[in-house]
């Protein structure tokens, strides 16, 4: 598998705050990286700067091999796309009009999208099975659709890299289900790479192929999912005991281990 980003050394402060510390990791091919840590512990920041949108202290950020401050905003966003966590009525437009906006790096100056960047943002939609939302106001649908159009958006824009913050913030667990098994099939079918910051660690427990956990401002562990999903380093990570379901031999879900004793 070809190395799509590296992150060597990474430091990160705001107002001389360290908020990151000695961030190193590997994201390769076609892999789905979750990325875990509690409220506040630098996920978000992480993100931001895996794109240039935050420049670090020190340490690099290579992307195909290249450092990312060696490159352009365009040429970053040709390759590198990112789906914030929040999606506020921005868009008074058509869904394929907003998913057509990721072609944006590749037209010059007030170009117009043609034919062809239409048919890639409409088998975009299609690929995500959100086909129908084509013609649908954007702030007329609900908040699932929305992340299914950016996540449209998204693919539109880049074939290699895509950073995802908190993709499942506010959708229930139907849609919750439905965009990770989105973003799964990205990877799987399209060889794009993906890096998500996720809340539930049963959630990265099912569709990650690899784990960041995220602590006290550094990374606390990292590997293949199966591998670093553990009771143990679950428990550190949020700092609560936890108990385990085994579903498979792979695969186990985490519980907190007073729900067996609490007032339930």
């Amino acid at each position: 598998m070809a190395l799509v980003l590296e992150c060597r050394d990474l430091k990160f402060s705001y107002r001389q705050v360290p908020v990151l510390e000695s961030v190193s990791f590997k994201v390769h091919t076609g892999r789905f990286c979750a990325i875990l840590g509690r409220n506040g512990s630098g996920k978000t920041t992480l993100l931001h700067c895996l794109n240039n949108i935050l420049t670090p202290d020190s340490g690099k950020v290579l992307v195909h091999g290249q450092d990312i401050t060696d490159m352009g905003q365009n040429q970053i966003a040709q390759q590198v796309s990112l789906v914030p966590q929040e999606n506020l009525d921005i868009f008074p437009y058509r869904v394929i009009d907003v998913v057509v906006m990721g072609r944006a790096p590749f037209l010059r100056l007030s170009q117009r999208p043609g034919p062809a960047d239409y048919k890639m943002a409409h088998d975009a939609l299609n690929f995500l099975n959100a086909g129908s939302l084509a013609l649908k106001n954007f702030n007329q649908i609900s908040g699932g659709e929305r992340q299914m159009c950016l996540l449209a958006r998204a693919v539109t824009q880049t074939k290699y890299l895509m950073l995802l913050d908190e993709p499942t913030n506010h959708l229930d667990f139907n849609n919750q289900y439905h965009l990770l098994s989105a973003i799964k099939s990205l990877c799987r079918s399209k060889g794009i790479s993906i890096v998500a910051t996720l809340h539930d660690p049963n959630m990265a427990a099912l569709f990650a192929d690899d784990l960041i956990m995220v602590k006290d401002n550094t990374i606390m562990e990292q590997g293949p999912a199966r591998q670093a999903m553990t009771q143990k380093n679950i428990s550190a990570l949020y700092d609560i005991p936890l108990g385990t379901v085994k579903i498979n031999e792979q695969k186990k879900l985490f519980f907190p281990e007073n729900i067996l004793t609490g007032p339930f």
